[in-house]
Formats: C-alpha cells, sequence, structure tokens
C-alpha cells in the first residue's frame, strides 16, 4: 500500500515540480501577489513518518523553511516564480496532506495605511473604507485619470511623479494655448492631488488611488474664464489620449443649447471607453446643472463625514452617487510641496473621489489599458453605483471604495446544464465548476453550487483574474471543459453544456469502478446513483455507464 501511494504522489506532483522551475519568470510578477512567493503550508495527514515527510520534500524540491513552533505545520519553499495555488492544489490532491496553502499575506483589520505625513488628517479615505480596499487592489500605473480643470502645479513634489505630458486649451488670458497645462488658480491642483497625489512617498497627501496616472487637461484661461470650444476641445483630447475616466468639477446651472454640443462630445468619450464623472453643482437644490445633469455623466453630491448631505450640495433623484467633500486634505498651488484643506463641501472636490474610485475599478475589470470601451465603462459604472452605501438625497448613495473592489474581486461563473438521457428534475442537484491554468493543468480553485429545475447554476471565484480553463460537472458526469474563460467583472455567462452522465465516483472517468457502484446500489432510491432522474437505480443507469464505459472527462 506504502509503494502505491508514494506513486500516486509522485505522479500528482510531476506538475508541481514542473511549475516550480525558473522558466515561468516574467509569467508572475512577484510583489504584487497575495502570498509570500514560491511558499506553501503544509499538514501531513496522521500517520505520515518523519522519513516518508522528507521523501516528500525531496520529490517535491521543495526546501524545508521551519516547522510550526506550537502546531503540526511545516513551510516548504518553491521557486518564487512558481504559481503556489497550483502547487498547493497539487499537493492536496496526493491524499499526503490534510491541508496545503500557499502561505497568504494577511492584513490588518484597517486595511493597507499609507505612510503620507498628512494621511492621519485625511478622514475622508476611511469614511470611503479607502485602506481596506487598498489592502486588496490599489489601482494600476498604466491607467489614466483626467482632469479637466484650471490646470495643475506641475511641479507639485507629491503630483510630478503621477502627472502625464497635458494641454492648455484655455490659453492665457489672451487665449493663446500650449502644452503647458499650468495651474493659475488652484482648483485644478487640488482635484488633481485627492484623485491622485502620490501615495506612500512619506509626503504630503495620500490620494483616493494609490496607483495611476494624471492627465492635466486646462480649460479655463489664466484670467479665469471657461468658453464652450475649450471644454469640447478638452473632451475630445481626453478621449484620444487614452483616459479611462474623465473629472468635470466644472459646469453651469443656467442651460444653454451649447450645453448639448458638450452632451455629444461626452457621449462620443464614453461609447470609446471613457468614465465621465461630473460635480453636481452647489445650488442646495434639485435643479439641473450641466454637464453631470446629461445621462452620460456619474453625478457626485457632496456629503459630510456623517453621512449627511453637504449643506450647499445639489442632491435629488437624478443625482447618482455622493462623495466626501467637507474635511478633505489636499495639494495646493502655492508652492512645490504645500497643502490645504477644504471646509466648504463643495461637489467639486466629491467628484475627484469618484473619479479616482473610476481608474481604480477599471484596472480591475479591463484586460489591459488598451481594453478600452463602452462595456468596460459600464462594467466600472456598475460598480461604482451598486456597492453604494444608501443615502436618501441621491439616487444610488456614498460609494464605498471597499464594497467596489471586493465586487469587481468577486466573479461570478453564470450557465445551464444538460444531463444526456436525464429524464428527471435537475433541482437540488450538484454542480462542481473547476479553475484551471489556460491550456490545461490541474485545479487552481473549485466551486460547488446546486442547480435549479432548468439545469441553470451561479458560482463564483474570489481573486482570480484572468483567463482561465473552467471545467464544469453535474453530479454523476464527466467533466466538461470551457476553455480560456475571462475571469473578469461582470462575469462568465451564458454557458450551455450538454454533460455525459456515468461518473459515479467523480474520479472523471467512466470504468468498472461506477459499473460496481450501480450494481451495489441497484433498486435504491439514491440519488447521488441515479444516473437518469427516474427516482430508482435500475438497468437504465446500469445500462447509462455501459454506453459510455471508458468515457474519460476533459
Amino acid at each position: 500500500m506504502r509503494s502505491i501511494i508514494a506513486s500516486a504522489l509522485a505522479l500528482c506532483l510531476v506538475f508541481g515540480q514542473a511549475i516550480a522551475q525558473p522558466g515561468l519568470r516574467g509569467q508572475l510578477e512577484t510583489p504584487a501577489l497575495e502570498y509570500a512567493p514560491g511558499q506553501v503550508l503544509v499538514k501531513f495527514r496522521e500517520g505520515i513518518t518523519p522519513a516518508q515527510r522528507a521523501w516528500a520534500r525531496h520529490i517535491t524540491g521543495a526546501q524545508l523553511i521551519r516547522r510550526g513552533d506550537y502546531l503540526d505545520y511545516e513551510l516548504w519553499q518553491f521557486s518564487p516564480y512558481a504559481d503556489m495555488r497550483a502547487v498547493a492544489a497539487q499537493l492536496r490532491q496526493s491524499g499526503w496532506f490534510e491541508a496545503a496553502e500557499p502561505n497568504w499575506r494577511i492584513y490588518l483589520a484597517d486595511g493597507w495605511t499609507p505612510n503620507d505625513t498628512l494621511y492621519p488628517q485625511q478622514p475622508a479615505l476611511p469614511f470611503i473604507r479607502a485602506p481596506q480596499a487598498w489592502a486588496l487592489r490599489r489601482g494600476d500605473d498604466n491607467f489614466v485619470m483626467a482632469i479637466l480643470d484650471t490646470g495643475v502645479r506641475l511641479d507639485h513634489l507629491d503630483l510630478q511623479p503621477r502627472l502625464l505630458p497635458g494641454y492648455d486649451f484655455g490659453g492665457d488670458a489672451n487665449g493663446v494655448r500650449d502644452n503647458i497645462p499650468s495651474d493659475f488658480h488652484g482648483h485644478g491642483t487640488f482635484v488633481a492631488g485627492i484623485a491622485g497625489a502620490v501615495t506612500n512617498n512619506n509626503r504630503g497627501v495620500a490620494s483616493v488611488a494609490p496607483n495611476g496616472k494624471i492627465l492635466p487637461v486646462k480649460v479655463f484661461r489664466d484670467g479665469g474664464q471657461g468658453w464652450l470650444n475649450d471644454i469640447l476641445d478638452g473632451i475630445a483630447y481626453t478621449a484620444v489620449q487614452g483616459a479611462h475616466a474623465m473629472n468635470l468639477s466644472l459646469g453651469n446651472r443656467a442651460y444653454a443649447s451649447g450645453w448639448d454640443l458638450v452632451r455629444d462630445a461626452l457621449n462620443a468619450a464614453w461609447n470609446s471607453g471613457v468614465v465621465v464623472v461630473a460635480a453636481a453643482g452647489n445650488e442646495n437644490n434639485t435643479n439641473p446643472f450641466y454637464p453631470a445633469w446629461y445621462p452620460v455623466c456619474i453625478a457626485v453630491a457632496a456629503c459630510n463625514l456623517d453621512g449627511t448631505r453637504s449643506s450647499v450640495s445639489t442632491y435629488g433623484s437624478w443625482v447618482d452617487v455622493a462623495a466626501p467633500s467637507g474635511d478633505v486634505y489636499s495639494t495646493t498651488m502655492s508652492g512645490v510641496d504645500t497643502y490645504g484643506r477644504n471646509t466648504g463641501g463643495f461637489t467639486s472636490y466629491a467628484a475627484p473621489f469618484v473619479t479616482a474610485q473610476a481608474a481604480l475599478l477599471y484596472s480591475l475589470v479591463a484586460d489591459g489599458p488598451s481594453d478600452r470601451s463602452v462595456a468596460r465603462a459600464q462594467a466600472v459604472r456598475e460598480l461604482i453605483e451598486t456597492t453604494a452605501r444608501p443615502a436618501n438625497y441621491v439616487a444610488w448613495g456614498i460609494i464605498d471604495l471597499q464594497a467596489s473592489v471586493e465586487k469587481a474581486l468577486t466573479v461570478p461563473v453564470r450557465g445551464r446544464v444538460q444531463i444526456q438521457n436525464y429524464i428527471g428534475s435537475y433541482n437540488g442537484r450538484t454542480v462542481e465548476v473547476v479553475l484551471r491554468p489556460r491550456g490545461g493543468g490541474n485545479a487552481i480553485a473549485t466551486q460547488s453550487g446546486t442547480l435549479n429545475a432548468a439545469g441553470d447554476f451561479s458560482v463564483s471565484f474570489f481573486n482570480y483574474l484572468g483567463y482561465y480553463d473552467l471545467a464544469i460537472r453535474a453530479q454523476g458526469t464527466l467533466l466538461k471543459r470551457v476553455p480560456n474563460a475571462r475571469m473578469r467583472y461582470p462575469g462568465v455567462s451564458g454557458l450551455n453544456l450538454t454533460l455525459i452522465p456515468g461518473d459515479v465516483n467523480g474520479d472523471n472517468r467512466i470504468d468498472d469502478a461506477d459499473l460496481l457502484q450501480v450494481l451495489f446500489h441497484f433498486g435504491a432510491n439514491n440519488p447521488s446513483i441515479d444516473l437518469n432522474g427516474d427516482g430508482r437505480v435500475d438497468d437504465a443507469d446500469l445500462l447509462i455507464v455501459l454506453f459510455n464505459f471508458g468515457a474519460v472527462g476533459d
């Protein structure tokens, strides 16, 4: 028996050894992993001797780092470029271990805390549960937030590393344009710092999106005037430059037909994949404020840190979400390392909270920065709105960064299965969905659920983003492979699979073991052996096994 177990272990771990080689360098970026690179925790099952443990380490190529001081576990080291989720899955399948898991990263309950010197004076960030979101994801420097405003102080030490080359469409006092969008007023610098100040640099303030780039787009003249044509050009420029989110902390309460040109420009930007965020205005009423009034915009009201509405904020059912503004620190234009606090509760400073949230979420729903489309923008908007905490003065509520990131990392897999020759109800029958590396390999994660009467199922995987193969089976069937599934929000849907019955024991092959199970339960009412769903184990089930004998699942 021992030799059989040893052989099974050796065969099981061949793949584990293969993926632990340095040849996978470049496929995994170890700093982004949620576990210690190359490390796995194992707990052997009872009865495995010290000699067998040593042999298991040898055959897998693992190095023993330490044993538990108070609990019987071992910490093993493989190549830092190996996918430890796959290695752990292989170890579990061997039958030698009670547990095998990557050495997962843990965080304080209050999340990731940046070291920016003024962060303790930024209560608005914990209010939107930013630290908890940052513990999961902090965005991606390849995703871009465009700030259409009065410009930005380009040499500010807490902004400059994140600034892309922008453009000055407003121009100087005479309207002369150039490619230097310097801030003449301070409004744009403050807005930019809320969304994207350099974070965790031991300086100044933290921002809502610790990673990401800022595209400064100046649409006001140095004299303070803002003109319709400059805004139109700025919007079009933002879309062409590949921005993923656009901030408009500007507008007018008075409607003029010219605003419809802005609406059309914003619709075009949205259709190219830009999430459009606009301040709802500071009128303390429910009247329209343009361009936020237009449906293409996520209209943002301002709230206080107790969740109540800012006394000046526009509100109403047409306003989508609210974000803090009454006690917000950010960068100022008075120096290269200067900061200030807004206490006015203006929606100008609530909008960039949402713009930064959009950029962070875009990096989770898209395959990369070039994967920009209206479908991706819609997914981001849905995440922002549906995870907001309810507030009765806006349509959806107050933004919740943690909830939106968690939802973006939760990928549903939905579909319908039909089992060959099945005549009963599928209701309550179990279904299993297995996540595998794309192109082949053993299980990385597995989720189970139940079917409804029609055979519909839905399960979810958390924190597995990218492309994977899926393998799906219902109770008593072989696995059916679904190649190259895109595991990103809003998920995989519309799967329609026909499954082959006969695998009673779940080893993904139909053989003598399954035949014996049917014979052993012959005449019983055993749903797990009843392959055709007629309520009894009989000749029909036996014939199903015989007809599919020798078949192997994907």
